[in-house]
């Protein structure tokens, strides 16, 4: 497979404009530095030397610029993500100019401040703070030199906690800063995660969901459906990226069927290749089956689409009738991304036994303090769905640090999945040690019954897969996290706390309209009808059909509603085409019927690849022509016949005949088909008379003229002879006389 192009990895260009800053962000952490909460005694330093000391070793940079924001700083490695007494940790950084102006003289300058965070507040607050707002700790400085723009330059430090009296369990803030004698010109936040007691604590698990499916697909267009699979699932890419993630992780999956089916039917051996992985990785981790080609369930719902039956949307056959691993599960529904799902879209997935509902964007929000269990219950009218609720800091800092597409924000109310951003927000050290400054949080405020959580990606996801495995890998490592797959949360009890409730119904832009849902609805239930005319091999008209018209109701879809309006109409199209036109009765002239009883042939074509069983009725205006039966034939694969079909004549007189062309169940296929048929009732049977009186009487009449003529004046005589010849004719002997003796004797 040719090796496709990969997402740009540099992540200045987002992390330059987060560390920026708003003036918003400057008001929180102002309010952070006047009085944010008071840590728990045990996890503190002594305090009431900080002012005097951090000052002690280096003045701190300026928290003026008058260049702010032209240099980008990111932390690249901690050597401990988690710290313990005795270690001396190494902090990496890059800083570059990103500016078009030369920065001389630059200085990188790391502080660490030593009181512990209890809070994922304050952790929010201090990754959000703005460039110039102030830090806390000694500052160690590094002189850079001199910055070209875009030049880079690694710079790093040494750091030893214990000489700074850390004490307990959690996260501190760690600031990487980089600027010139005008003073601060970027800034790194992130976090030093260090544990002084080395307690044993209860773990709290971690679990991670990611979606394997299809880009958006044209069905009429099956060689660049492939192509484009082709190249998501090219090194760097997406579907390729996913699949190293499961692959060293213990992530996660929600596949499309339909997506493995493709890539396994295809003759390119690299994406052969591609699906025996993903389908080895999806055998050794929680692995669920999504509705195939991924339907849009919102869309389904609000359009009061039906789910059951065995071929419904939420049943669309797969490529090459892939079958699904016994492994997976098939209880999920996924609405789309960027959208709180509504009570009517959960409970179609109810309705269509897919209880295990999956809840991001902030919808079930806990409305309490603190971090609860990432489970709830949703109830509708079609029954209760066990939600797994997507926390949504750990799912920003995650995206931020791992994918390389731009990921949607999981806040926000619509999908994004149309930016054409491929950066990430900060480094997978960075994502890393922010993960593990939430968890520990999370454990100080709960140490006894840790909440479990999780982190959902968007279907968008474009993972660093390196950064990913590392980020996994480090949160698995800590003696406070129990990184797990998502079934063990979905086992879990939901506990009784408020939650932001679902509204009743709520339609996204995004979101297909009902009318045209319910339009490709009645095409695929009149293509399923159709498909009874192949009988024994219908599933080769239905299965292409439905899997033609479920394609506009992809998710992925909802990233360009121009198009997909435009696919929709060439779906419904080709749709009535398929069961209009394929096998059609052909126009004809007038019949004339000039018997009581007979057949009127009709000529019926079909076009289709396979034969196709029809039956033929022809409906009358007037009761002076009446059928007498229904006919039944096989119209073989790309020919047209004539069907035979038996009529009576009770009158004579000028009838108006409909042809219709059914299938074998009694359904309509084409439209109707008229002809007029002159009917002569008995015409046949006094024509006949009339021929044979006709016959006799040239009969009669040719003996009659003979006996009445005579001799014809034209015979020869022998006169006539002797004349031609010159001969005289001879007289024929007379008979020999009787003998005188001779009697007559009598007849016996």
């Amino acid at each position: 497979m040719t090796q496709h192009a990969d997402f740009s990895r540099s992540p200045a260009r987002n992390r330059a404009a987060r560390r920026t800053g708003a003036l918003g962000a400057v008001l929180l952490a102002g309010a952070l530095l006047v009085g944010s909460a008071l840590p728990a005694a045990w996890a503190t330093g002594p305090a009431a030397a900080r002012t005097t000391a951090d000052a002690a070793v280096t003045q701190p940079l300026a928290t003026t610029s008058a260049a702010a924001g032209s240099l980008d700083v990111a932390v690249t490695d901690i050597s401990h993500p988690v710290s313990h007494p005795g270690d001396e940790v190494t902090i990496r950084a890059k800083v570059t100019n990103t500016s078009d102006a030369p920065v001389s003289d630059a200085v990188a300058q790391l502080t660490i401040d030593y009181v512990a965070i209890t809070t994922r507040t304050e952790i929010e607050e201090w990754v959000t703070a703005d460039l110039l707002d102030q830090v806390r700790g000694k500052p160690i400085s590094k002189t850079i030199g001199d910055l070209a723009p875009g030049a880079s330059k690694n710079v790093s430090f040494t750091y030893d906690p214990g000489a700074e009296t850390f004490k307990g369990f959690g996260a501190r803030r760690l600031a990487v800063a980089a600027g010139d004698a005008t003073g601060r010109l970027g800034i790194a936040r992130t976090f030093l995660v260090y544990d002084a007691d080395g307690l044993e604590r209860e773990p709290m698990q971690v679990s991670v969901l990611a979606a394997v499916t299809s880009p958006a697909v044209d069905p009429a267009d099956p060689t660049t459906t492939e192509l484009e699979l082709a190249q998501q699932a090219a090194s760097g890419q997406r579907l390729d990226g996913v699949l190293e993630v499961a692959e060293n992780t213990k992530l996660s999956l929600a596949i499309d069927p339909d997506t493995i089916g493709v890539a396994a039917a295809s003759d390119d051996p690299a994406l052969i290749e591609w699906s025996e992985r993903m389908t080895a990785a999806a055998a050794s981790t929680a692995t669920y089956a999504l509705p195939s080609h991924d339907p849009d369930l919102a869309a389904l719902a609000h359009a009061n689409v039906r789910t059951t039956g065995a071929r419904s949307f939420l049943q669309a056959p797969r490529k090459g009738n892939w079958e699904v691993p016994e492994s997976w599960q098939k209880n999920i529904a996924w609405p789309a991304d960027g959208v709180v799902p509504d009570v009517a879209t959960v409970g179609l997935g109810v309705a269509a036994k897919r209880g295990h509902l999956v809840v991001g964007s902030g919808g079930l929000a806990y409305e309490g303090a603190g971090t609860v269990t990432g489970r709830a219950d949703v109830r509708t009218p079609s029954g209760t769905a066990r939600a797994v609720v997507a926390d949504t800091d750990l799912t920003r800092a995650f995206l931020a640090a791992t994918d390389l597409s731009a990921a949607v924000d999981v806040t926000s109310t619509e999908s994004s999945a149309s930016t054409n951003a491929a950066t990430t927000a900060s480094t997978p050290t960075e994502g890393a040690q922010r993960l593990l400054a939430e968890t520990a949080a999370v454990v100080t405020q709960t140490p006894a019954d840790p909440p479990s959580l999780t982190i959902v990606a968007p279907r968008t996801w474009t993972p660093d897969a390196e950064g990913a495995s590392k980020i996994l890998n480090e949160l698995d490592e800590a003696g406070w996290v129990d990184v797990t797959t998502i079934d063990t949360l979905f086992a879990q009890d939901a506990p009784d706390v408020s939650r932001t409730a679902l509204s009743k119904r709520t339609v996204a832009k995004a979101e297909l309209g009902a009318t045209n849902v319910a339009a490709l609805e009645r095409a695929r239930d009149a293509v399923v009808t159709f498909s009874s005319v192949a009988v024994d091999h219908s599933s080769q008209i239905w299965r292409p059909g439905v899997t033609r018209l479920i394609a506009p109701l992809a998710v992925a879809h909802r990233a360009d509603t121009g198009l997909r309006e435009a696919l929709v109409k060439q779906t419904l199209e080709a749709s009535n085409a398929l069961t209009q036109q394929s096998v059609s009765v052909v126009p004809r002239q007038d019949v004339n019927f000039i018997t009581d009883k007979g057949n009127i042939p009709v000529r019926v074509r079909n076009t289709l690849g396979v034969d196709a069983t029809v039956t033929v009725v022809l409906r009358p205006d007037h009761p002076r022509l009446t059928v007498d039966a229904r006919s039944t034939e096989v119209i073989p694969a790309g020919q047209e016949i004539d069907v035979q079909v038996p009529v009576r004549a009770i009158g004579s007189g000028d009838v108006g005949v409909t042809a219709q062309v059914l299938t074998p169940t009694g359904a309509k296929i084409s439209d109707d088909s008229s002809f007029q048929v002159r009917v002569r009732a008995g015409w046949e049977e006094l024509g006949t008379w009339i021929a044979a009186g006709l016959v006799a009487l040239l009969f009669l009449s040719g003996i009659w003229r003979t006996v009445r003529r005579g001799r014809s004046p034209y015979r020869a005589t022998s006169k006539d002879v002797e004349e031609a010849t010159g001969v005289a004719a001879e007289a024929p002997e007379p008979a020999a006389a009787a003998k005188a003796d001779s009697v007559a004797a009598r007849a016996e």
